[in-house]
Order: C-alpha cells, then sequence, then structure tokens
C-alpha cells in the first residue's frame, strides 16, 4: 500500500479544483455563446410570407439547406429539390438551377434561389393556387417523395 503524505493531497486537492474552474468557465463561455447564437438563428427569412392569394391562405418558410416549407390553407405540400434546365420567360440564356416540384406541380419546376428568383417559393405557392381552382389539398399532398 503506498503511502500518501498531506502534501501530496493539497497538490492533487488544489490541481483538481483548477481543473473544474476551468470546465466551468469553458462550461460558462459555452452556454452563452449557444444562446447569444439562438436569436439570430431564428430569425425569419426575409422572404417568407404569409398572406392571401385567391381566398386561400398561403405559408412560406425559407429553411437553410434548400428545405423550404409550404402550407396552402394550413395543409402543408411536400417539396422536392431537382436539378433541371430553366428556359427563362425573359429570353435570357438556358441555365441549370434547382427547381422545386410537388405532387402539384410535378412537371413544370419553380426556380428558387437567393437572387433572380428569391420569390421563387411565392411564385410556386401562387402557382398550386391557381392549379386547385376551388379543390384543396388532400392529406396525401404532405408525403415526401424523392426522384
Amino acid at each position: 500500500m503506498a503511502i500518501t503524505s498531506r502534501r501530496d493531497v493539497l497538490r492533487y486537492s488544489a490541481a483538481g479544483v483548477v481543473t473544474a474552474a476551468t470546465a466551468a468557465v469553458g462550461v460558462q463561455g459555452v452556454t452563452s455563446a449557444d444562446s447569444a447564437a439562438a436569436p439570430q438563428s431564428a430569425a425569419a427569412d426575409p422572404r417568407d410570407f404569409d398572406e392571401t392569394y385567391k381566398s386561400k391562405k398561403i405559408k412560406g418558410k425559407h429553411n437553410a439547406g434548400g428545405k423550404h416549407e409550404l402550407q396552402i390553407n394550413n395543409r402543408k405540400l411536400a417539396l422536392t429539390s431537382i436539378n433541371t434546365l430553366f428556359f427563362p420567360e425573359d429570353g435570357s440564356a438556358p441555365h441549370v438551377g434547382i427547381g422545386y416540384i410537388s405532387a402539384v406541380n410535378h412537371y413544370d419546376p419553380v426556380e428558387i434561389d437567393e437572387t433572380a428568383n428569391r420569390d421563387g417559393l411565392k411564385k410556386l405557392a401562387k402557382k398550386i393556387v391557381d392549379i386547385l381552382g376551388d379543390a384543396e389539398l388532400s392529406d396525401e399532398a404532405a408525403q415526401e417523395h424523392r426522384h
């Protein structure tokens, strides 16, 4: 059995106190950094909308990574992003971009980005309302699918 001196006990106790204090300060720094960052990530995208179009409530939310959300009369419409070739209506050169389709506009993708097509999600919502007319989305419209 090893003999522990009073000096060793004090030395190891002091080291333990310093380690615990350092950990507490580190945790406090990480916690305050997370809480400071939280309001920024919760900020709404300026392209988000919640309005009425042709007597239907349309709501769109832009999320990071292209996982945008769209609701028509409080019913979710699943969106799928695909790479596709676009032929702009303004006569500019065709280009490849990310198009969003749903069960309703499956063969007519709408481009959504942060520049020239920043209103693409709203354009898509209005296109869906135009296609639906008096009909409503079914529960199946919220089911995601892959391409």
